[in-house]
């Protein structure tokens, strides 16, 4: 019975360590189950987004399960995105560079859409041609005014392509200026979510989740934010992006950073953009505001500055460098020349000075007074040297110290043929009667100041008008008077080429200041960083240190005027980047010459020392001053190094071409940098996929591979249902 007993209990024993196997099988097979299952999930997600943009493909990783030491079947270790750092970051890299470049190539376009060509008729170089060609007909025929008339329509042309040209470089200026609003608008949008994303992939990082959706839609985040600027980014063990510009400023950790921008009021008045990190959790700004622009390498905003700041600036520079010494040029011969018949005034330009200042005039020169056919009727011979003038060849009459003494000397010399006032910076002559004024310099001793002849220097019989003046040499000496009403204010910045600002400045007039006061609080306001000096020649030169070689004066306000002239501290010495751009600004032909064609100076004044009343000094049909202006078209000018463009002695139409030339080589490098960053990132992109996208087929092997791991483990609980009910059918 004994023995019995225990066979039986040894049966059951048995029986219970086959269930527990059989337990133990089911486990098995349902870790395979759960596993597969949820690894059939992740390649249908992978297959279903094979063409979404920025998805990364999952990979499931297997392990063994182990329990108290023992195998129990099959678990994932990991859920993966499949991504390849390098390849990642140079993407953001080339699609900054691309992004950089095609913001340039577009505005490249714009501005080759406006200037035209240079062997058509729209471009400047044609223009110019179109000036001395002119000048050539009237030179054969002066008194013609059909030819006349070609001189000043051909003129007109002439301004009116330069003016319009940098209105519409401004224009397109003003609209980049735009776009750099918009696009910081943009990145701050896109810095705000990216640091949105990293809080919900803390907390899904924090239970577990490693391959959270929100990484793919943080990556386009930050490829959008790439397209903008560039940078570059740390992932940390807690799933937070840290995202910087490439020189390491923070943009995205545990606070984010805010950009700010106000777009300019007026083109070249450019304020830096700021940044400035922000606490998430209250809004409130974190330290002081400092400049982003250098922190810049590239990206949208990179390309929209450079086109702005340097390019566009660049190209305003050069137009204005053409305006300046075109107008210069042309308006020294036509000051030499003489109308016919004689205007009967001359009304010069706003110089800026005042009747108080030094007359600071050296040479000699002759205002005459004509007659309706030429002839002399007065002469007054100014000794500019000597401080007298004389009439008719008559005694010497002292001119005073000022330009308000010579100018009262030179009204009483007229006498009843003529008055001379000088009323807000402006020089006036007239005649009287139907008679007319000739001005002409002493051949051997020409008047002087600043390097400018009298009549060149006041304007008398300019043929070209700027919004800003062309001679910069005013022959002011640091003992004048400023002139300068007490309270007047002027502001600056010197800017790097970068955007950075080594240097703002203010300057605030005070009560008394002479021209020397005004140069020495310059000075003083700019610490170094850039020196201000007054020439001999009345001309105010800035020289930044050695450190800021490169940078550039920028006059962000002057509401100084000197005297009534209405011309302010800065426009008068052409102080500042944007008064040079300026020189091409409202470039027209002088109003006067527009009103009478008789007023065109084609012919040359005849004056010498035994000239006297009744002498004929200007004759009908003299060319000779057309020919002069004509043989301008083959004068070398000396042009400084602006813009682009080095310091050059060249005509004036090889500078016109040199222009046209640095914009078919900046919008040449534009394309050529852009396609090679497009390849640069085709190729980043192409290799980027091979490593994280979905390959259809790859993932349709792993389907399978999953399914039939599925299928095993449901073959396996099916099987053990078989051994479960013939173990519960033995007794």
């Amino acid at each position: 019975m004994l023995a019995q007993a225990l066979r039986s209990r040894s049966g059951d024993v048995k029986h219970v360590e086959r269930l527990v196997a059989l337990n133990g099988i089911v486990s098995s097979a349902l870790t395979a189950l759960n596993t597969n299952s949820a690894a059939l999930r992740v390649v249908s997600n992978n297959v279903a987004n094979l063409n979404t943009d920025g998805y990364a493909r999952r990979r499931v990783d297997q392990q063994a399960l182990v329990v108290g030491g023992q195998l129990s079947g099959v678990d994932i270790s990991d859920i993966t995105r499949v991504i390849d750092k390098y390849l990642q970051q140079e993407t953001l890299s080339s699609t900054s560079g691309t992004a950089r470049y095609d913001a340039q190539s577009g505005v490249w376009s714009q501005v080759n859409a406006l200037l035209g060509s240079p062997g058509d008729g729209t471009a400047l170089t044609s223009r110019l041609n179109g000036v001395f060609s002119a000048l050539g007909q009237a030179a054969l025929s002066p008194a013609s005014s059909t030819n006349q008339l070609g001189v000043l329509n051909s003129l007109q042309s002439l301004a009116s392509a330069v003016s319009t040209l940098s209105s519409s470089i401004s224009n397109v200026q003003t609209q980049v200026d735009r776009q750099v609003s918009s696009t910081v608008d943009e990145a701050n949008a896109l810095i705000k979510q990216i640091y949105g994303y990293n809080a919900q992939i803390q907390q899904a990082t924090a239970s577990g989740d490693q391959a959270s959706g929100l990484l793919d839609n943080r990556d386009t985040a930050v490829g959008k934010l790439a397209e903008l600027m560039d940078v570059r980014t740390s992932e940390q063990p807690n799933g937070q992006l840290t995202v910087m510009t490439i020189d390491g400023m923070n943009l995205v950790s545990d606070s984010y950073a805010q950009l700010s921008y106000t777009p300019a009021t007026s083109a070249g008045a450019y304020g830096p953009i700021t940044v400035q990190d922000t606490n998430a959790a209250s809004g409130a700004a974190i330290g002081t505001p400092q400049a982003f622009d250098q922190h810049l390498s590239g990206g949208k905003l990179k390309g929209l500055l450079d086109m702005r700041d340097h390019a566009l600036g660049d190209l305003q520079l050069e137009l204005g460098s053409f305006a300046r010494q075109t107008a210069l040029s042309l308006n020294a011969q036509a000051n030499a020349n003489a109308a016919f018949p004689p205007p009967a005034s001359l009304d010069g330009r706003d110089t800026g000075l005042l009747a108080s200042d030094a007359l600071n005039f050296s040479g000699k020169t002759t205002v005459a007074v004509a007659d309706a056919n030429g002839n002399l009727v007065r002469r007054v011979d100014i000794d500019f040297g000597a401080g007298t003038l004389s009439v008719d060849g008559g005694a010497a009459v002292s001119l005073g110290s000022t330009i308000g003494s010579f100018t009262a000397a030179l009204n009483s010399a007229l006498s009843a043929n003529g008055t001379a006032g000088f009323s807000d910076g402006q020089l006036s002559i007239a005649a009287t009667g139907a008679n007319g004024i000739v001005v002409q310099d002493d051949a051997t001793t020409p008047s002087n100041r600043g390097g400018t002849g009298f009549s060149q220097f006041f304007g008398l019989n300019d043929i070209f008008h700027a919004s800003v003046p062309s001679v910069l040499a005013t022959g002011l000496s640091a003992s004048d008077a400023s002139g300068l009403a007490a309270g007047g204010k002027m502001d600056f910045t010197l800017k790097g080429p970068n955007g950075e600002i080594a240097k703002t400045a203010s300057v605030t007039v005070t009560a008394g200041m002479t021209i020397g006061n005004v140069v020495t609080a310059l000075n003083t306001a700019f610490g170094g960083a850039a020196t201000f000096s007054l020439g001999s020649d009345g001309s105010l030169a800035m020289t930044p240190a050695t450190a800021y070689a490169n940078y550039q004066l920028n006059v962000t306000g002057d509401t100084t005027a000197r005297g009534t002239t209405g011309a302010s501290f800065t426009e008068l010495f052409g102080l500042g980047v944007q008064q040079a751009r300026a020189q091409a600004n409202g470039f027209s032909v002088n109003p006067d010459l527009m009103a009478s064609t008789q007023r065109l100076a084609v012919g040359q004044p005849s004056i010498a020392s035994t000239t006297v009343a009744g002498d004929s000094i200007v004759s009908h049909g003299d060319g000779r001053g057309a020919l002069a202006l004509q043989d301008l078209a083959n004068t070398r000018q000396s042009f400084v190094k602006v813009g682009a463009l080095s310091a050059q002695t060249a005509t004036l139409s090889d500078f016109a071409t040199s222009f046209y030339q640095d914009v078919a080589t900046r919008s040449a490098a534009a394309t050529t940098e852009h396609t090679a960053q497009s390849d640069r990132l085709l190729e980043a992109q192409s290799r980027q996929g091979q490593v994280s996208g979905v390959n259809l087929d790859e993932e349709l092997s792993n389907m399978m591979t999953f399914q039939q791991a599925y299928s095993a483990g449901a073959r396996m609980l099916q099987v053990v249902q078989q051994l479960y009910d013939t173990l519960l059918q033995i007794q």
